[in-house]
């Protein structure tokens, strides 16, 4: 039986599509079960400093138990009188029968659900006390100062990211939600990516194979954290400039620095392309310093915004010490050449587990590569660029180890999965023939086609039973 290209066109977009939004129900199922209701990884620190800038900024976020029919507010309350304001508190909460109550210890502050309707009321009459600080949405991590931490040390874009989720509620599946769709946008760039660099259907497949199932991409998909943010520009940034778009390619390697600085270790492919390409000097510098310094200033404008221009700076500045410094024994501390084996997976949670596991075949298969490139780049040039993003991002964090900064874990590889597939996938096409695959279908069907005539065959024909009438 022959089947159309056309068909065989639907067939093949009908499963990438499955695999994109598959992958991505899969692990939104998995962000909003019960056992990761609460903070995993280092959402402690994303998620409290995201819900404090919005907080110093006047927007208040919200949480509501849904069986309770309740809202979450954390209350801080002064050292000096801590005991007296508490109790007081608690007075209060009594009249209005708060369903849930949790004080914190390290934290000189009390955490209470109470009734929708009696929310507001109970809210006015606690700001009536003297120095407390009131603080909407959902329980902060039991840690000491968290209610003050804004992790200046790290731009901010991310953490606006995980901001819009939690306009929406704050709870941990909406903190989640945009890395999650970050996760999704990266597979389809991934896909788009090859299929522009090689044409081919194939390997197009196999790049969004690895991308979709790759467990490092999941695992920080999962967890409100920066990392997956990175990944998401870092592969928009591949995308631009695969497809030649300058100005989007300065614009987008400026908003992955903005999310972590490792997002700027692309940065060298950008500026040796504007340097072989033939576009005025003018553009090569508004193109590759202008636009790159403004998606990053304008990205960070929230902070800058709180903090005055001056202290914003001071504190951007400080980060490249901090960066740079080596920040005591951690059992799952991995320098960089371990990701490649994934050699000290990071454990974001337990019962379940999500690890950020590197996948070997890929990271593994980069350094392969490397003998294979240069002949490679003749027929499909375009293939330098994630090569490049992959290998300059590398070297960066060489360095940064070099200079001090040896604590280092398998998550920062996350950036390195995009191009990883793209060039995977391309190369994989050039070693492995669509043909090969055409025609061993093809043999399989006709073994099918012949296995079930020969059963037919060998199926006794059953002979016909006469009726009453014939036997008569």
């Amino acid at each position: 039986m022959k089947v159309s290209k056309s068909l065989k066109k639907k067939l093949y977009f009908s499963l990438v599509a499955f695999i994109i939004l598959g992958t991505f129900y899969y692990s939104y199922k998995q962000a909003s079960s019960e056992r990761l209701f609460d903070y995993i990884g280092d959402e402690v620190w994303y998620v409290s400093s995201s819900r404090n800038v919005l907080h110093k900024l006047g927007i208040n976020v919200h949480y509501v138990n849904e069986t309770a029919g309740s809202e979450g507010v954390n209350i801080i309350v002064p050292k000096e009188n801590e005991t007296i304001v508490k109790l007081k508190i608690w007075r209060i909460a009594q009249e209005y029968n708060y369903t849930r109550y949790i004080p914190y210890v390290n934290l000189p502050a009390v955490y209470y659900e109470i009734p929708r309707e009696s929310f507001d009321e109970f809210l006015e009459d606690v700001s009536s006390i003297e120095g407390v600080e009131i603080i909407p949405g959902f329980m902060y991590p039991d840690k000491n100062d968290i209610n003050e931490y804004l992790n200046t040390e790290h731009p901010y874009l991310a953490k606006g990211l995980i901001s819009l989720g939690m306009l929406i509620e704050d709870k941990p599946i909406n903190w989640r939600l945009p890395g999650l769709i970050g996760h999704l946008i990266i597979n389809l760039l991934v896909f788009l990516a090859t299929l522009k660099i090689s044409k081919s259907y194939l390997a197009s497949f196999i790049a969004l194979i690895f991308v979709a199932f790759d467990p490092l991409l999941y695992a920080t998909s999962l967890a409100a954290m920066l990392d997956i943010h990175v990944a998401l520009f870092t592969a928009i940034f591949m995308y631009a400039m695969i497809i030649d778009d300058f100005p989007a390619s300065g614009v987008s390697i400026g908003l992955a620095a903005a999310t972590k600085l490792n997002g700027a270790f692309a940065y060298p492919v950008l500026f040796i392309k504007l340097l072989r390409s033939k576009i005025s000097k003018k553009m090569v510098f508004f193109t590759g310093i202008v636009l790159p310094a403004l998606a990053f200033l304008l990205s960070n404008l929230p902070l800058i915004i709180l903090l005055g221009f001056r202290g914003w700076a001071y504190d951007f500045a400080s980060s490249f010490k901090w960066h740079l410094s080596y920040k005591g024994e951690h059992p799952a501390n991995s320098p960089f050449w371990e990701w490649f084996i994934s050699l000290k997976p990071f454990p974001f949670h337990y019962n379940p587990d999500v690890f950020a596991a590197t996948d070997p075949i890929l990271m593994l298969s980069m350094v392969v590569f490397v003998f294979a490139i240069p002949y490679a780049a003749k027929k499909r040039g375009k293939i330098l660029v994630p090569f490049g993003i992959f290998w300059s991002t590398i070297v960066f964090y060489a360095l940064q180890w070099i200079l001090g900064g040896k604590t280092q874990f398998s998550f920062y590889a996350t950036p390195l999965v995009p191009p990883g597939a793209v060039v995977l996938g391309v190369m994989a096409y050039e070693i492995i023939k669509w043909e090969y695959f055409e025609n061993s279908l093809r043999m399989y069907w006709e073994f099918i086609v012949s296995a079930f005539s020969w059963l037919k065959g060998k199926i006794p024909k059953r002979k016909a039973t006469p009726s009453r009438s014939q036997e008569e």
